[in-house]
């Protein structure tokens, strides 16, 4: 009889242990789940508040490549010979619309610059050209073909130098966000007592 309560009490003590140890795995598993969620969500908010506050642009569209005129090719992307926008001239910090900064090559490009009108296009008059102090705009992109391949030609992206550290941060975050969210999944299987076998790639012998 002895025997049996002893034994007993051992089984009873084994299942509280399994029991707490159960609940302990699940609850490191709620923990880790809650902090990589939180990590997740916070470089998700970086992100957006990169990209609505114009960092990313600024990083882009960062120095001019050539001397010419920062521009916003946007604002007259529907510009024709027949309808032209005239482009005011000024040494502003943003560019608002139809305005054109003068910059040399290596120039900060004011906020909302995506491009360039070099000189060497003012100079040629084909597509725009300087009038009493302003840019007139007549074509703003063309077509043009080489080895067989049509492409677009327009002032988007002309003449512009990204910052050298862009792409790192740009991968460095890429990379944070898939192992917060790795982690983030790794912590809800735990939570659930869900057990994922790691698939084995490479296994010795045959």
């Amino acid at each position: 009889m002895q025997e049996e309560k002893e034994r007993d009490a051992t089984t009873g003590s084994g299942r509280r242990e399994a029991g707490g140890s159960g609940l302990s795995s699940r609850g490191r598993g709620a923990l880790k789940f809650l902090f990589w969620t939180a990590l997740s969500g916070a470089l998700f908010a970086l992100a957006a508040h990169w990209h609505s506050s114009g960092r990313l642009s600024a990083w882009y569209y960062h120095t001019a490549s050539e001397d010419g005129y920062a521009v916003n090719a946007d604002s007259f992307a529907d510009a024709t010979k027949e309808s032209p926008v005239l482009l005011e001239v000024g040494s502003w910090d943003a560019i608002d619309g139809a305005q054109a900064v003068p910059v040399k090559k290596g120039d900060r490009l004011p906020a909302n610059a995506n491009g360039t009108i070099s000189l060497e296009v003012l100079e040629d008059g084909g597509r725009a050209s300087l009038e009493r102090g302003k840019i007139l705009v007549t074509v703003p992109w063309k077509i043009e073909e080489a080895n067989g391949f049509k492409f677009k030609i327009s002032f988007k992206h002309k003449g512009v130098k990204t910052w050298p550290w862009a792409a790192l941060i740009n991968v460095l975050l890429v990379i944070g966000l898939g192992v917060c969210l790795g982690y983030m999944a790794e912590g809800f299987t735990d939570f659930l007592g869900m057990k994922i076998e790691k698939i084995k790639h490479f296994e010795g012998g045959h």
